[in-house]
């Protein structure tokens, strides 16, 4: 297993425990929140996964299966 994180724009203003479910859908612990709620950049979030089975583009996917819209942000 090869975990590796990258960062989402998430579009719609999630509240802490819907970031939370967020987290878990995507295969995330919550303690696996790296942005405050409360923060002016609670639009992002890191977000870990397995890159030999998942990509990047995968988690917008699967957000978007949650009803939430998301993008992945290039560092």
């Amino acid at each position: 297993m090869s975990t590796t994180e990258t960062l989402l724009h998430i579009d719609e203003n999630l509240t802490a425990a819907q970031r939370e479910e967020l987290l878990l859908n995507l295969g995330n612990s919550p303690d696996g929140i790296h942005a405050d709620h409360h923060s002016s950049k609670s639009h992002l979030m890191f977000v870990a996964y397995d890159n030999c089975e998942t990509c990047p583009h995968d988690l917008v996917a699967m957000a978007m299966d949650v009803g939430i819209h998301a993008q992945v942000v290039d560092l």
